[in-house]
């Protein structure tokens, strides 16, 4: 039994040893390096090009390298046999390049030159420290302009001058070892560390900062950033291109003249205040400049200029400008400027400026005379929206109001907006009418589709001081490429600002005719005729309509055939009258419209309780009001909604109010033809906006603000919470 066991053993331990071995074996070859690989080559007077691929080809793996670093086409000779391709590269290079393994392949790259720090002096007294020396290419002894030179935990630094000369000076309580770095393009860093009167060279860094991951230095490639960032700053900022420290704060005069001095640029800070304007690495928390603000990385949370904002990096959260924003790179948050935004990168917010916006990809909303966008998943709503995935439309149409109509339409199938021209061609009912619409394209087919579409015009019917407003619900049907015919019918919301008609201009509300003989037989001068008349009615539309797209661009995903279905609870303050509270459910439908954009429609109950007894102090004594009716309305509303994040969204709706009360209102027209008033059924145009998240989960969160009376005394501003479910994909 006992020699048995020993044999298994014996066989066991055998066993282990080989696959020991193969793993080590194994090991060997997967960590062998592809320098230490050994290869056999021999070129007489071969293309430097080709002695590369063969070595890479026999080797495994292959050379990553500029085309412009190597000569390729110089005729080299070489003999090696079973030698390392470290020993072939030394062979064919002589030492004048570096190479660095990552996986399959070897990449060369230009071996840099090491600087050296020499005669170097620090002299100290009062906790003020001055450091000099010189600054000299190793090799060749050579002495550096330009190379920076700086002691990172106090932010200071300074530039060699034609000599290579530099100096240092900055106060510092116990400071104890202090790091002084050199740095210039082309080179590798060098350190020395002196404590107490003894240096030490050091050719490793410990950053107590965290390193830059984006060393891009794109603002000063602008010509702003030119024009206004010193030459010496921008030669820092290629020499140390990825040490960046935070600081609380900073004050700045101008670029250069700052609490950081040459360092500024190296600097992130909390609180960032520019006088005149600055140049910073970035600001985490707020920025102000009286003219301009520049920063080199990113902006976060607020940053207002007087004139412009330019962020080389992502700008999080708001920017203010008084002429100007632009981001090298992308924008969440909110872009405001009295002229021009600008995101290179993808803009996921609003941007509303007075003249234009501008954006790469845009997943927001922009508003301003002239939108531009290379592809566009969200709204753009100004004059002219340019969107590189969309299209721009001319038509030609008539409709029940007037005979002449003229728009161009800009944006895209999901949103696009609408500048309107009309005119009723009749020299004894002239009407003139411009405005501006929005519209969403339900596609049924690449050649069939319908348009909703919501107007708001300025009507000329002898003054300009009237109003329409308009739903449209239109059937397109292409003809061709760029040529197709729609009509359907149209909601119309006329009010009259004038309490008489103008003779030769249309009379939409039959109103009385403005004549001396009118006015004279008056029976009853102190009738009161209303200034605001408001006429509704269904209408019509019909036309051709010319239309192409901007450019060809990639398809954007289509999240359209989404529906969903939910329900609301609102609570939260009246104002505008004698009510103090307001409650209310709400029911509503959402359909995505693209990634970003949603078609509301909704309903409900809004309840404003009876106010207490009121108590009016006069002169004769305290008298008590009578209590006031409580206030039941109805809304019918719909809307857009756009989320700017991965839960937060804003609205906007219009549609009408019906009251369950009765209010003082136009009744009809007595037996002359004025206008008679009393008590009906309360009814009134109505608008809401609101914001708030909505959740993957369905749960919904936020406020909202609505107004049933158009300056009466029916709004609310309410807390809303509800909860929705999809319906369909």
């Amino acid at each position: 039994m006992p020699a048995n066991h020993t044999k298994f053993s014996k066989s066991r331990l055998f066993i282990l040893s080989v696959v020991l071995g193969l793993l080590c074996c194994f090991t060997q070859t997967r960590a062998q390096s592809l320098l230490e690989k050994r290869v056999s080559v021999n070129f007489d007077h071969a293309p430097l090009g080709n002695i590369l691929r063969e070595v890479g080809k026999k080797g495994g793996f292959y050379f990553f390298y500029k085309s412009d670093l190597l000569p390729q086409d110089s005729l080299v000779s070489i003999i090696a046999n079973n030698q390392t391709i470290s020993g072939v590269l030394s062979t064919l290079f002589h030492g004048k390049y570096d190479f660095t393994e990552h996986k399959e392949y070897l990449v060369i790259s230009q071996r840099l030159s090491n600087l050296s720090l020499i005669n170097t002096d620090i002299t100290t007294e009062n906790n003020t420290y001055s450091i000099s020396g010189l600054v000299v290419n190793e090799r060749t002894g050579e002495r550096l302009m330009n190379a920076s030179v700086y002691v990172k935990e106090q932010l200071v630094s300074a530039l060699t001058d034609e000599h290579g000369y530099f100096q240092l000076r900055f106060r510092a309580n116990n400071p104890g070892q202090i790091s002084l770095t050199a740095s210039k393009l082309s080179y590798k860093d060098t350190s020395i560390n002196f404590l107490q009167a003894v240096s030490v060279s050091s050719r490793s860094q410990t950053d107590d900062y965290n390193n830059a991951t984006n060393k891009s230095n794109g603002v000063e490639k602008t010509g702003m950033g030119r024009f206004l960032i010193s030459a010496k700053q921008r030669i820092q900022s290629l020499n140390i291109p990825d040490f960046f420290a935070r600081r609380p704060f900073q004050i700045s005069l101008t670029p250069g003249l700052s609490s950081h001095g040459m360092f500024s640029p190296q600097v992130v800070n909390k609180f960032s205040l520019n006088l005149v304007g600055g140049y910073t690495a970035g600001v985490n928390g707020i920025e102000f400049g009286g003219l301009f603000n520049i920063n080199r990385m990113n902006s976060r949370y607020l940053q207002l200029a007087g004139i412009f904002n330019m962020v080389g990096g992502t700008v999080t959260g708001l920017q203010v400008a008084g002429v100007h924003n632009r981001a090298l790179d992308t924008v969440k948050g909110v872009q405001i400027a009295g002229f021009i935004n600008k995101a290179e990168g993808q803009m996921a917010g609003l941007q509303l400026s007075a003249l234009t916006n501008s954006a790469h990809k845009l997943k927001g909303v922009q508003i301003g005379l002239v939108n531009t966008a290379d592809t566009s998943q969200g709204a753009s709503i100004g004059l002219v929206n340019i969107i590189g995935n969309g299209f721009y439309k001319v038509t030609l149409s008539t409709s029940d109001l007037t005979n002449t109509n003229v728009s161009l339409k800009t944006g895209t199938h999901t949103f696009y907006s609408a500048l309107l021209v009309g005119i009723n061609l009749d020299p004894n009912n002239k009407l003139y009418t411009i405005g501006l619409g929005m519209g969403h394209d339900f596609m049924l087919s690449n050649k069939v589709y319908v348009s909703a579409e919501a107007a708001y015009n300025f009507v000329d019917a002898g003054n300009w001081d009237n109003r329409l407003i308009q739903g449209k619900l239109l059937l397109n049907v292409q003809l061709s490429k760029n040529i197709s015919l729609f009509a359907g019918p149209t909601f119309n919301r006329y009010n009259s600002s004038s309490s008489y008609s103008v003779s030769g201009y249309k009379n939409v509300n039959h109103l009385p005719v403005y004549t001396y003989t009118f006015l004279t037989q008056d029976p009853d001068p102190g009738v009161y005729i209303s200034s605001h008349r408001v006429k509704k009615w269904m209408g019509w539309e019909a036309g051709i309509a010319f239309n192409s797209v901007f450019k060809p661009a990639p398809k954007v995903a289509d999240y359209s055939s989404a529906w969903y279905l939910g329900a609301a609870i609102t609570t939260g303050k009246a104002f505008g009258g004698s009510y103090g509270h307001a409650s209310g459910v709400e029911l509503f439908t959402h359909r995505d419209l693209g990634e970003h954009l949603t078609g509301t429609l909704s309903t409900g109950y809004s309840y404003f309780p009876t106010p207490p007894f009121g108590l009016y102090i006069l002169s004769s004594g305290p008298v008590y009001q009578p209590p006031l009716q409580p206030i039941k309305i109805i809304p019918v509303k719909a809307g857009i909604r756009l989320k700017t994040g991965k839960a937060f969204f804003i609205a906007g709706e219009i549609g009408e109010a019906f009251g369950l009360f009765n209010d003082y209102a136009k009744t009809g027209k007595d037996s002359n033809g004025y206008p008679e008033y009393g008590l009906k059924p309360y009814r009134s145009f109505m608008y809401a906006v609101s914001a708030g998240f909505s959740f993957k989960s369905g749960l919904e969160t936020g406020f909202k603000l609505e107004d049933y009376s158009l300056g009466g005394d029916y709004h609310q501003f309410a807390l809303r919470l509800g909860y929705r479910l999809r319906l369909s994909k």
